[in-house]
């Protein structure tokens, strides 16, 4: 299969394009495995609960305020103690118990909140915006790939709690080998003088994350409508299913995003949720367990092609509306929200009640579309022609090319 117009037309190198990939997929694999093995790891009683909030607490809180002054430190080393601290502290998740490992899960969220950000700027630092769909739809399904990888491993050989954290210490591990392609020096603006961003990007941009804050929300609800006794001893092939349509829906997502714009992405993403709420919706009123199953296969997947076209629309939009200098507050957010989306969320189901929980997501939908309606698209519309004029000449040159090759004959 070729698959050479993935990266047809990219202006960043072959090196730095490996770079920018190794370093955000190990981090993000290393983030949502960490994030589905964290409960199934006992540390004792309830500390797993808290645990798994401590890192992700502070995980939004280093993201947000380490943006304020990240420009003040070197971004490689800060990157070499981002990716040092999270390997020592998922390794030594084996060998604590009791409030030892809940002063870890805080060193977890730390060494995750400080580089990720970073992490993601460099992507934007080092593509043009024409590219930076692709290129962010690649890092994701690299992700998934090395998640989905994983968690065949440890399935396979059976791994244990010392097993696992070693082989999520080596995930998170893998993101240094980007260190050996780039330096990853932060890029100096053209203009020295301080410049300021126009309000209406960061107005753009809230039109951008408020789909992202509401899809959150309604898939945290919509969860609490599956009975999860029900999928304990199925949640290995529920998560790999939802992995694998983030995957391949995420890089679908990219060459859209490139092609016509960010905003098609997320309306389609959207009304793909829509239809994985009603299918939702219909498996209450089924008694087969067959049925049930098979509908809450559906909405999983369905889903799962949602945040596969979150994540790389959002690995490419604040790239698109920020500068050199806010580069790093812009991608801050993203990480909190990434995070955000990983929090356990109480089971609701016993207060409210379904019928009233199928009209809340369909108001949450609604509103989640409003916004990305009256958003400016991010990608200018010159990009889009140009691309399509590119496409047309190649097209003509190959017609012509055929023509002459014909009369040879």
């Amino acid at each position: 299969m070729n698959l050479g117009f993935l990266v047809r037309g990219f202006r960043i190198s072959s090196r730095k394009f490996a770079a920018i990939t190794i370093l955000n997929s190990g981090t993000l694999a290393w983030f949502f495995l960490l994030i589905f093995y964290l409960p199934r790891i006992p540390f004792g009683g309830y500390l797993y609960y808290i645990g798994q909030i401590l890192f992700i607490s502070s995980a939004i809180f280093w993201s947000v305020v380490g943006s304020f002054f990240v420009m003040r430190f070197n971004r490689r080393k800060l990157l070499v103690l981002s990716i040092f601290l999270g390997t020592i502290s998922t390794i030594l998740i084996a060998f604590v118990q009791g409030t030892i490992s809940e002063v870890l899960c805080l060193f977890l969220g730390t060494s995750l909140g400080l580089g990720l950000p970073s992490s993601m700027a460099i992507v934007a630092d080092y593509t043009a915006v024409e590219e930076r769909g692709r290129v962010s739809g690649i890092i994701i399904l690299v992700t998934f790939i090395i998640a989905f990888a994983s968690m065949g491993i440890i399935r396979i050989f059976g791994f244990e709690t010392v097993g696992i954290v070693l082989l999520l210490a080596v995930v998170r591990l893998s993101s240094s080998v980007a260190l050996v392609f780039e330096k990853f020096e932060r890029l100096v603006p053209l203009v020295r003088e301080k410049t300021h961003l126009p309000v209406t990007a960061y107005r753009e941009y809230l039109f951008y994350v408020f789909p992202w804050v509401t899809f959150s929300i309604a898939s945290s609800l919509a969860w609490n409508v599956i009975p999860q006794e029900t999928y304990q001893a199925e949640l290995f092939t529920v998560t790999t299913l939802r992995y694998v349509f983030i995957a391949v829906f995420g890089l679908t997502a990219g060459i859209m995003a490139d092609r016509f714009g960010r905003k098609r992405p997320i309306i389609i993403g959207l009304v793909v949720l829509g239809v994985a709420f009603a299918m939702l919706g219909l498996s209450l009123s089924h008694t087969d367990v067959l049925w049930l199953h098979r509908l809450w296969y559906v909405y999983l997947a369905l889903s799962g092609v949602t945040w596969g076209s979150f994540f790389v629309v959002f690995l490419a939009v604040p790239g698109d509306l920020s500068d050199l200098d806010s580069r790093e507050k812009f991608y801050a957010l993203v990480a909190g929200l990434f995070c955000v989306s990983a929090i356990p969320v109480p089971d609701y189901s016993r207060v409210l009640p379904v019928s009233a929980l199928s009209q809340l997501l369909s108001i949450i939908l609604f509103l989640s579309i409003v916004p990305v309606l009256r958003a400016k698209e991010t990608l200018h519309e010159s990009k889009i022609q140009e691309r399509k004029i590119k496409e047309h000449i190649e097209k003509l040159g190959e017609i012509i090319k055929q023509s002459e090759d014909t009369d040879h004959d």
